[in-house]
Protein backbone atom coordinates (compact mmCIF):
# COMPACT_ATOMS: atom_id res chain seq x y z
CA UNK A 1 0.00 0.00 0.00
CA UNK A 2 1.02 3.68 -0.47
CA UNK A 3 0.70 6.66 1.85
CA UNK A 4 -0.71 9.98 0.46
CA UNK A 5 2.50 11.50 -0.27
CA UNK A 6 3.96 8.92 -2.61
CA UNK A 7 4.02 10.32 -6.09
CA UNK A 8 1.23 9.63 -8.35
CA UNK A 9 1.90 7.81 -11.49
CA UNK A 10 -0.15 6.27 -14.62
CA UNK A 11 -0.45 3.07 -16.23
CA UNK A 12 -0.46 2.77 -19.72
CA UNK A 13 -1.27 -0.55 -21.61
CA UNK A 14 0.41 -0.34 -24.82
CA UNK A 15 -1.52 -3.25 -26.88
CA UNK A 16 1.51 -3.01 -30.21
CA UNK A 17 1.13 -5.42 -33.16
CA UNK A 18 4.37 -6.91 -32.15
CA UNK A 19 4.82 -6.12 -27.98
CA UNK A 20 2.62 -5.96 -25.13
CA UNK A 21 3.77 -3.63 -22.94
CA UNK A 22 2.70 -2.26 -19.69
CA UNK A 23 4.60 1.41 -19.03
CA UNK A 24 4.46 3.39 -15.55
CA UNK A 25 5.14 7.45 -16.38
CA UNK A 26 4.92 10.35 -14.14
CA UNK A 27 1.61 12.93 -15.32
CA UNK A 28 4.05 15.19 -17.26
CA UNK A 29 5.30 11.51 -19.19
CA UNK A 30 8.81 11.02 -17.50
CA UNK A 31 8.98 7.24 -18.28
CA UNK A 32 9.22 4.87 -14.30
CA UNK A 33 9.35 1.10 -15.40
CA UNK A 34 8.48 -0.78 -18.35
CA UNK A 35 7.29 -4.57 -18.39
CA UNK A 36 6.77 -6.16 -21.77
CA UNK A 37 5.99 -9.55 -23.65
CA UNK A 38 5.98 -10.48 -26.99
CA UNK A 39 2.34 -10.27 -28.89
CA UNK A 40 1.38 -12.89 -31.41
CA UNK A 41 -2.07 -14.31 -33.27
CA UNK A 42 -2.98 -17.32 -33.58
CA UNK A 43 -4.86 -19.27 -35.18
CA UNK A 44 -8.02 -19.95 -34.03
CA UNK A 45 -11.36 -22.09 -35.22
CA UNK A 46 -12.51 -18.98 -37.16
CA UNK A 47 -9.71 -16.90 -38.54
CA UNK A 48 -6.11 -15.57 -37.62
CA UNK A 49 -7.05 -14.04 -33.87
CA UNK A 50 -5.80 -12.85 -30.74
CA UNK A 51 -6.10 -14.35 -27.38
CA UNK A 52 -7.63 -11.46 -25.49
CA UNK A 53 -8.26 -13.17 -22.25
CA UNK A 54 -4.62 -14.24 -22.38
CA UNK A 55 -3.62 -10.37 -23.48
CA UNK A 56 -6.13 -9.17 -20.57
CA UNK A 57 -4.37 -11.50 -17.74
CA UNK A 58 -1.09 -10.21 -18.71
CA UNK A 59 -2.18 -7.11 -18.05
CA UNK A 60 -3.88 -7.58 -14.92
CA UNK A 61 -0.73 -9.78 -13.51
CA UNK A 62 1.07 -6.60 -14.69
CA UNK A 63 -0.96 -3.91 -12.71
CA UNK A 64 -0.64 -6.24 -9.73
CA UNK A 65 3.28 -6.14 -9.72
CA UNK A 66 3.33 -2.25 -10.71
CA UNK A 67 1.24 -1.72 -7.92
CA UNK A 68 3.13 -3.03 -5.46
CA UNK A 69 5.76 -0.68 -5.95
CA UNK A 70 4.15 2.48 -7.16
CA UNK A 71 0.60 4.46 -6.68
CA UNK A 72 -0.80 4.10 -10.04
CA UNK A 73 -3.68 6.67 -10.13
CA UNK A 74 -5.16 6.23 -13.50
CA UNK A 75 -4.73 3.41 -16.14
CA UNK A 76 -5.38 4.27 -20.22
CA UNK A 77 -4.68 1.91 -22.82
CA UNK A 78 -3.51 2.72 -26.58
CA UNK A 79 -3.30 0.58 -29.62
CA UNK A 80 -2.04 -0.35 -32.54
CA UNK A 81 -5.10 0.16 -35.60
CA UNK A 82 -7.47 -1.89 -37.39
CA UNK A 83 -8.19 -3.90 -34.55
CA UNK A 84 -11.33 -3.97 -32.54
CA UNK A 85 -13.83 -6.39 -30.64
CA UNK A 86 -17.52 -7.82 -31.45
CA UNK A 87 -18.80 -7.38 -27.85
CA UNK A 88 -21.89 -8.13 -25.92
CA UNK A 89 -21.50 -5.39 -23.54
CA UNK A 90 -19.58 -7.76 -21.17
CA UNK A 91 -17.12 -9.87 -23.25
CA UNK A 92 -16.15 -10.66 -26.65
CA UNK A 93 -18.90 -12.51 -29.06
CA UNK A 94 -16.39 -13.25 -31.75
CA UNK A 95 -12.00 -13.63 -31.43
CA UNK A 96 -10.54 -10.25 -32.06
CA UNK A 97 -9.39 -10.95 -35.86
CA UNK A 98 -5.26 -10.05 -36.98
CA UNK A 99 -5.67 -8.03 -39.44
CA UNK A 100 -2.62 -9.87 -41.31
CA UNK A 101 -5.53 -12.41 -41.57
CA UNK A 102 -5.86 -13.69 -44.96
CA UNK A 103 -10.08 -13.35 -46.11
CA UNK A 104 -11.61 -15.61 -48.31
CA UNK A 105 -11.85 -15.03 -51.78
CA UNK A 106 -15.68 -14.62 -52.42
CA UNK A 107 -15.52 -11.74 -48.81
CA UNK A 108 -12.66 -10.11 -51.16
CA UNK A 109 -14.78 -9.78 -53.77
CA UNK A 110 -18.26 -8.94 -51.86
CA UNK A 111 -16.30 -5.99 -50.32
CA UNK A 112 -14.66 -4.31 -53.49
CA UNK A 113 -18.40 -3.93 -54.34
CA UNK A 114 -19.51 -2.30 -51.39
CA UNK A 115 -16.27 -0.46 -49.75
CA UNK A 116 -16.64 3.35 -49.13
CA UNK A 117 -14.55 5.64 -51.53
CA UNK A 118 -11.18 7.24 -51.10
CA UNK A 119 -12.48 10.27 -50.83
CA UNK A 120 -14.02 9.25 -48.16
CA UNK A 121 -11.75 7.09 -45.64
CA UNK A 122 -8.78 8.14 -46.98
CA UNK A 123 -7.22 5.06 -47.31
CA UNK A 124 -7.02 2.00 -49.77
CA UNK A 125 -8.71 -1.39 -49.57
CA UNK A 126 -5.63 -2.75 -48.42
CA UNK A 127 -4.88 -6.69 -48.80
CA UNK A 128 -6.50 -9.53 -46.11
CA UNK A 129 -8.22 -8.34 -43.22
CA UNK A 130 -6.25 -4.71 -43.21
CA UNK A 131 -10.16 -2.86 -42.94
CA UNK A 132 -12.18 -2.98 -39.85
CA UNK A 133 -15.17 -2.82 -42.48
CA UNK A 134 -14.12 -5.66 -44.08
CA UNK A 135 -13.67 -7.70 -40.79
CA UNK A 136 -17.52 -6.63 -39.79
CA UNK A 137 -18.61 -7.88 -44.10
CA UNK A 138 -16.57 -11.22 -42.77
CA UNK A 139 -17.45 -11.68 -39.14
CA UNK A 140 -21.08 -11.10 -40.34
CA UNK A 141 -21.27 -13.50 -43.21
CA UNK A 142 -19.50 -16.22 -41.98
CA UNK A 143 -20.66 -16.03 -38.36
CA UNK A 144 -24.36 -14.64 -38.20
CA UNK A 145 -25.50 -16.11 -35.04
CA UNK A 146 -22.70 -14.40 -33.33
CA UNK A 147 -22.38 -11.35 -35.09
CA UNK A 148 -26.30 -11.13 -33.81
CA UNK A 149 -25.31 -10.90 -30.38
CA UNK A 150 -22.93 -8.20 -30.64
CA UNK A 151 -24.71 -4.68 -28.97
CA UNK A 152 -21.08 -2.70 -29.60
CA UNK A 153 -18.24 -2.67 -31.07
CA UNK A 154 -14.72 -1.69 -29.60
CA UNK A 155 -11.58 -0.34 -30.88
CA UNK A 156 -8.87 -2.38 -29.15
CA UNK A 157 -8.03 0.21 -26.51
CA UNK A 158 -11.64 1.14 -25.55
CA UNK A 159 -12.39 -2.74 -25.48
CA UNK A 160 -9.62 -2.79 -22.38
CA UNK A 161 -10.64 0.45 -21.23
CA UNK A 162 -14.50 -1.45 -20.32
CA UNK A 163 -13.36 -4.53 -19.40
CA UNK A 164 -11.65 -2.61 -16.33
CA UNK A 165 -14.41 -0.82 -15.23
CA UNK A 166 -14.92 2.19 -17.61
CA UNK A 167 -17.79 2.60 -19.68
CA UNK A 168 -18.09 1.77 -23.03
CA UNK A 169 -17.09 4.60 -25.45
CA UNK A 170 -15.64 5.48 -28.99
CA UNK A 171 -12.40 7.46 -29.49
CA UNK A 172 -12.21 9.56 -32.65
CA UNK A 173 -8.63 8.50 -33.30
CA UNK A 174 -9.21 5.13 -33.71
CA UNK A 175 -12.14 5.25 -35.39
CA UNK A 176 -10.05 7.42 -38.04
CA UNK A 177 -6.89 5.11 -38.17
CA UNK A 178 -7.53 3.67 -41.33
CA UNK A 179 -10.29 1.46 -40.77
CA UNK A 180 -13.19 2.39 -43.05
CA UNK A 181 -15.45 2.59 -40.07
CA UNK A 182 -15.00 6.72 -40.08
CA UNK A 183 -15.78 9.27 -42.35
CA UNK A 184 -13.18 11.86 -41.37
CA UNK A 185 -14.66 15.04 -43.43
CA UNK A 186 -18.08 14.72 -42.46
CA UNK A 187 -17.44 13.53 -39.49
CA UNK A 188 -19.38 10.53 -39.11
CA UNK A 189 -19.80 6.60 -39.31
CA UNK A 190 -19.11 5.78 -42.59
CA UNK A 191 -20.94 4.84 -45.57
CA UNK A 192 -20.31 1.40 -45.33
CA UNK A 193 -21.28 1.52 -41.53
CA UNK A 194 -24.22 3.09 -42.18
CA UNK A 195 -25.88 1.10 -45.00
CA UNK A 196 -24.95 -2.21 -43.45
CA UNK A 197 -26.91 -1.00 -40.41
CA UNK A 198 -22.97 -1.15 -38.13
CA UNK A 199 -23.48 2.00 -37.01
CA UNK A 200 -25.54 1.44 -34.60
CA UNK A 201 -22.55 -0.49 -32.86
CA UNK A 202 -20.72 2.40 -32.26
CA UNK A 203 -20.96 3.94 -28.84
CA UNK A 204 -21.14 7.54 -28.28
CA UNK A 205 -17.14 9.76 -28.50
CA UNK A 206 -14.90 10.88 -25.99
CA UNK A 207 -11.96 12.70 -25.64
CA UNK A 208 -8.89 11.23 -25.05
CA UNK A 209 -8.08 11.68 -21.62
CA UNK A 210 -11.54 11.76 -20.36
CA UNK A 211 -12.36 9.86 -17.37
CA UNK A 212 -14.77 7.01 -17.96
CA UNK A 213 -14.70 5.67 -14.81
CA UNK A 214 -13.16 3.60 -12.13
CA UNK A 215 -11.32 0.03 -12.09
CA UNK A 216 -14.24 -2.39 -10.97
CA UNK A 217 -14.18 -3.86 -7.54
CA UNK A 218 -12.98 -7.59 -9.11
CA UNK A 219 -9.82 -5.52 -11.07
CA UNK A 220 -9.64 -3.89 -8.06
CA UNK A 221 -9.31 -7.00 -5.84
CA UNK A 222 -7.16 -8.82 -8.49
CA UNK A 223 -4.36 -6.23 -8.62
CA UNK A 224 -4.09 -4.39 -5.38
CA UNK A 225 -5.45 -0.99 -7.55
CA UNK A 226 -7.17 1.89 -5.60
CA UNK A 227 -10.65 1.38 -6.05
CA UNK A 228 -10.69 4.89 -6.58
CA UNK A 229 -8.14 4.33 -9.83
CA UNK A 230 -9.28 6.45 -12.56
CA UNK A 231 -10.01 4.67 -15.99
CA UNK A 232 -9.49 7.16 -18.99
CA UNK A 233 -10.32 7.18 -22.78
CA UNK A 234 -7.23 5.80 -24.83
CA UNK A 235 -6.21 6.52 -28.38
CA UNK A 236 -4.59 5.15 -31.55
CA UNK A 237 -1.24 4.41 -30.98
CA UNK A 238 0.56 6.31 -33.71
CA UNK A 239 -1.58 9.32 -32.32
CA UNK A 240 -0.74 9.34 -29.16
CA UNK A 241 2.84 9.47 -30.30
CA UNK A 242 2.31 12.59 -32.47
CA UNK A 243 0.43 13.98 -29.37
CA UNK A 244 3.43 13.64 -27.15
CA UNK A 245 5.12 16.32 -29.49
CA UNK A 246 1.86 18.61 -29.67
CA UNK A 247 2.30 18.59 -25.50
CA UNK A 248 5.80 19.73 -25.84
CA UNK A 249 5.10 22.85 -28.00
CA UNK A 250 6.21 20.99 -31.24
CA UNK A 251 3.29 20.24 -33.18
CA UNK A 252 4.48 21.73 -36.80
CA UNK A 253 7.39 19.10 -36.86
CA UNK A 254 6.90 15.76 -39.31
CA UNK A 255 6.79 12.76 -37.19
CA UNK A 256 8.17 9.76 -38.24
CA UNK A 257 6.39 7.20 -35.91
CA UNK A 258 8.03 3.49 -36.29
CA UNK A 259 7.97 0.24 -35.76
CA UNK A 260 6.07 -2.50 -37.60
CA UNK A 261 4.46 0.56 -39.46
CA UNK A 262 5.88 3.80 -40.50
CA UNK A 263 3.33 6.51 -40.00
CA UNK A 264 4.76 9.68 -41.11
CA UNK A 265 2.61 13.04 -40.14
CA UNK A 266 2.81 16.35 -41.49
CA UNK A 267 -0.13 18.91 -40.80
CA UNK A 268 -1.10 21.33 -42.95
CA UNK A 269 -1.25 19.48 -46.72
CA UNK A 270 -5.05 19.97 -48.16
CA UNK A 271 -6.44 16.49 -48.04
CA UNK A 272 -7.37 16.77 -51.80
CA UNK A 273 -3.67 16.23 -52.38
CA UNK A 274 -3.57 13.19 -50.98
CA UNK A 275 -3.45 10.19 -53.42
CA UNK A 276 -4.70 6.80 -52.93
CA UNK A 277 -2.03 5.45 -55.07
CA UNK A 278 1.27 6.35 -52.85
CA UNK A 279 0.66 5.24 -49.33
CA UNK A 280 -1.34 8.05 -48.25
CA UNK A 281 -3.97 8.72 -45.47
CA UNK A 282 -5.57 10.68 -43.59
CA UNK A 283 -5.32 10.42 -39.83
CA UNK A 284 -7.61 12.48 -37.10
CA UNK A 285 -5.30 13.50 -34.23
CA UNK A 286 -6.89 13.42 -30.40
CA UNK A 287 -8.12 16.52 -30.88
CA UNK A 288 -10.38 16.07 -33.81
CA UNK A 289 -7.49 17.58 -36.23
CA UNK A 290 -6.82 16.17 -39.78
CA UNK A 291 -3.17 15.14 -40.51
CA UNK A 292 -2.00 14.27 -43.79
CA UNK A 293 0.04 11.37 -43.29
CA UNK A 294 1.69 8.45 -45.18
CA UNK A 295 1.47 4.54 -44.30
CA UNK A 296 4.54 1.95 -44.82
CA UNK A 297 4.91 -1.51 -43.75
CA UNK A 298 8.42 0.04 -43.15
CA UNK A 299 9.72 -1.89 -40.20
CA UNK A 300 8.74 -5.38 -41.68
CA UNK A 301 10.41 -4.49 -44.42
CA UNK A 302 13.45 -4.12 -42.79
CA UNK A 303 13.54 -7.32 -40.59
CA UNK A 304 13.04 -8.83 -44.21
CA UNK A 305 15.90 -6.87 -45.84
CA UNK A 306 18.46 -7.22 -42.86
CA UNK A 307 16.95 -10.79 -42.00
CA UNK A 308 19.26 -12.36 -39.07
CA UNK A 309 22.41 -9.93 -40.18
CA UNK A 310 23.86 -7.79 -37.17
CA UNK A 311 26.46 -5.63 -36.83
CA UNK A 312 27.35 -2.42 -35.25
CA UNK A 313 26.78 1.03 -36.36
CA UNK A 314 30.49 2.17 -37.46
CA UNK A 315 30.79 -0.82 -39.42
CA UNK A 316 26.94 -0.66 -40.98
CA UNK A 317 27.37 3.37 -41.30
CA UNK A 318 31.26 2.82 -43.26
CA UNK A 319 28.99 0.45 -45.40
CA UNK A 320 25.98 2.84 -46.63
CA UNK A 321 28.53 4.91 -49.28
CA UNK A 322 29.97 1.48 -50.68
CA UNK A 323 26.58 -0.01 -51.45
CA UNK A 324 25.43 3.34 -52.86
CA UNK A 325 29.09 3.72 -54.90
CA UNK A 326 27.92 0.35 -56.41
CA UNK A 327 24.17 1.11 -56.90
CA UNK A 328 23.45 -2.03 -54.56
CA UNK A 329 19.83 -1.14 -53.81
CA UNK A 330 16.40 -2.38 -52.54
CA UNK A 331 14.03 -1.83 -54.51
CA UNK A 332 10.06 -2.19 -53.49
CA UNK A 333 8.10 -3.84 -52.32
CA UNK A 334 9.22 -6.85 -49.72
CA UNK A 335 4.99 -7.31 -48.40
CA UNK A 336 2.03 -7.70 -49.97
CA UNK A 337 0.84 -4.01 -49.56
CA UNK A 338 2.33 -1.84 -52.70
CA UNK A 339 3.35 1.08 -50.21
CA UNK A 340 4.47 3.85 -51.96
CA UNK A 341 4.61 2.38 -55.75
CA UNK A 342 1.53 1.42 -57.35
CA UNK A 343 1.80 -2.48 -58.44
CA UNK A 344 5.03 -3.00 -56.18
CA UNK A 345 3.68 -5.24 -53.79
CA UNK A 346 5.68 -8.17 -53.19
CA UNK A 347 8.04 -7.31 -55.94
CA UNK A 348 11.25 -6.43 -53.80
CA UNK A 349 14.13 -7.31 -55.17
CA UNK A 350 17.90 -6.37 -54.87
CA UNK A 351 19.91 -4.88 -57.66
CA UNK A 352 23.40 -4.69 -58.33
CA UNK A 353 26.16 -6.77 -56.04
CA UNK A 354 24.93 -9.13 -54.04
CA UNK A 355 25.57 -7.48 -50.07
CA UNK A 356 28.22 -10.17 -48.49
CA UNK A 357 28.72 -9.27 -44.92
CA UNK A 358 26.59 -8.52 -42.05
CA UNK A 359 26.92 -4.71 -42.15
CA UNK A 360 26.50 -4.63 -45.83
CA UNK A 361 22.72 -6.31 -44.89
CA UNK A 362 22.24 -4.04 -42.78
CA UNK A 363 23.08 -0.78 -44.47
CA UNK A 364 21.13 -2.12 -47.23
CA UNK A 365 17.83 -2.26 -44.99
CA UNK A 366 18.63 1.21 -43.30
CA UNK A 367 19.14 2.69 -46.95
CA UNK A 368 16.26 0.63 -47.91
CA UNK A 369 14.09 2.91 -44.91
CA UNK A 370 15.90 5.97 -45.27
CA UNK A 371 14.68 5.98 -49.17
CA UNK A 372 11.15 5.34 -47.99
CA UNK A 373 10.86 7.79 -45.39
CA UNK A 374 12.67 10.52 -47.47
CA UNK A 375 10.17 9.74 -50.12
CA UNK A 376 6.94 9.79 -47.70
CA UNK A 377 8.38 13.28 -46.49
CA UNK A 378 8.37 14.57 -50.04
CA UNK A 379 4.77 13.37 -50.97
CA UNK A 380 3.94 14.94 -47.56
CA UNK A 381 5.58 18.23 -48.42
CA UNK A 382 7.70 18.11 -45.74
CA UNK A 383 10.16 21.22 -45.06
CA UNK A 384 10.59 21.91 -41.46
CA UNK A 385 11.80 19.78 -38.37
CA UNK A 386 11.83 15.93 -38.68
CA UNK A 387 11.76 13.74 -35.59
CA UNK A 388 11.92 10.16 -35.22
CA UNK A 389 10.47 8.22 -32.97
CA UNK A 390 9.92 4.51 -32.12
CA UNK A 391 12.21 1.40 -33.20
CA UNK A 392 13.89 3.59 -35.98
CA UNK A 393 14.95 6.54 -33.51
CA UNK A 394 17.66 3.99 -32.43
CA UNK A 395 18.91 3.22 -35.38
CA UNK A 396 21.57 5.39 -36.49
CA UNK A 397 22.75 4.43 -39.50
CA UNK A 398 19.20 4.98 -40.59
CA UNK A 399 18.97 8.51 -38.64
CA UNK A 400 22.06 9.52 -40.74
CA UNK A 401 21.21 8.44 -44.00
CA UNK A 402 17.73 10.37 -43.49
CA UNK A 403 19.47 13.34 -42.20
CA UNK A 404 21.75 13.36 -45.72
CA UNK A 405 19.10 13.03 -47.78
CA UNK A 406 17.05 15.83 -45.56
CA UNK A 407 20.02 18.58 -46.04
CA UNK A 408 17.40 21.29 -45.84
CA UNK A 409 15.72 20.44 -42.63
CA UNK A 410 16.84 19.48 -38.85
CA UNK A 411 16.41 15.44 -38.12
CA UNK A 412 15.98 14.20 -34.89
CA UNK A 413 15.66 11.28 -32.81
CA UNK A 414 13.59 10.85 -29.58
CA UNK A 415 15.68 9.73 -26.97
CA UNK A 416 13.28 7.63 -25.68
CA UNK A 417 11.48 4.08 -27.37
CA UNK A 418 8.70 4.62 -25.47
CA UNK A 419 7.16 7.26 -27.75
CA UNK A 420 3.71 6.22 -27.53
CA UNK A 421 2.88 4.66 -24.82
CA UNK A 422 4.22 7.78 -22.97
CA UNK A 423 2.02 10.28 -25.26
CA UNK A 424 -1.24 8.36 -23.71
CA UNK A 425 0.80 9.14 -20.47
CA UNK A 426 0.68 12.30 -21.44
CA UNK A 427 -3.50 12.43 -21.73
CA UNK A 428 -3.49 12.20 -17.86
CA UNK A 429 -4.57 15.63 -16.67
CA UNK A 430 -3.93 17.20 -20.07
CA UNK A 431 -6.87 19.74 -19.44
CA UNK A 432 -5.04 21.16 -16.65
CA UNK A 433 -1.26 21.91 -18.17
CA UNK A 434 -0.26 25.12 -19.11
CA UNK A 435 2.91 25.23 -20.59
CA UNK A 436 4.82 22.74 -22.84
CA UNK A 437 6.15 19.37 -21.08
CA UNK A 438 9.64 19.08 -20.80
CA UNK A 439 10.11 15.32 -21.09
CA UNK A 440 10.24 15.00 -24.37
CA UNK A 441 14.13 14.75 -25.21
CA UNK A 442 15.69 14.40 -28.43
CA UNK A 443 19.19 14.06 -30.14
CA UNK A 444 20.18 15.53 -33.65
CA UNK A 445 20.71 13.16 -36.45
CA UNK A 446 24.03 14.42 -38.44
CA UNK A 447 24.79 13.60 -42.49
CA UNK A 448 27.57 11.82 -43.37
CA UNK A 449 30.52 13.22 -42.71
CA UNK A 450 32.51 13.24 -45.85
CA UNK A 451 31.16 15.52 -48.61
CA UNK A 452 31.63 12.51 -51.65
CA UNK A 453 30.02 9.97 -49.59
CA UNK A 454 26.75 11.92 -49.16
CA UNK A 455 26.54 12.63 -52.85
CA UNK A 456 26.84 8.95 -53.50
CA UNK A 457 23.50 8.75 -50.81
CA UNK A 458 22.00 11.39 -52.93
CA UNK A 459 22.54 10.04 -56.24
CA UNK A 460 22.08 6.56 -55.29
CA UNK A 461 18.71 7.69 -53.68
CA UNK A 462 17.58 9.18 -57.35
CA UNK A 463 18.59 6.05 -59.04
CA UNK A 464 15.99 4.06 -56.53
CA UNK A 465 13.08 6.64 -57.08
CA UNK A 466 13.22 5.98 -60.87
CA UNK A 467 14.04 2.45 -60.50
CA UNK A 468 11.09 1.99 -57.97
CA UNK A 469 8.36 3.74 -60.72
CA UNK A 470 9.92 1.55 -62.86
CA UNK A 471 9.80 -1.91 -61.16
CA UNK A 472 6.29 -1.12 -59.62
Amino acid sequence: MHGAAAPSRIAVLDIGKSNLKLLVASDDGWPIETLSIPNSATTSDRYLAYDLAALEGWFLDALTEVARRHAIRAVVATAHGCSAVLTDGQSPVLPMMDYEAVSPPEIDRAYEEIAPPYTEVFCSNGSGAMRLAKQLLWQQTAFPTEFARATLYLTTAQYIAMRLGGRATSEISQLAAQGHIWDAIRQRPSSIMRARGWDRLLPPRETAGAVLGTVSEAVSRRTGLSPSTEILCGAHDSNANLFRYKAAGLREASVLSTGTWMICFNRGLDPAQLDPDRAMVLNVDVDGENVPSTLTMTGREYDLIRRDHLADDAAVLAAIPRLCAQRTLALPSFVGDDGLFPGAGRRGRITGPSPLAPSEWQALAALYAAFTASKCLDELASSGHVIIDGGFAVNAPFARALATLRPGQRVSRSQSRDGTALGAALLWKRSSRTAPVSSVLLDEATPLDDVAERRQVLEAYQSWLVQSEQSA
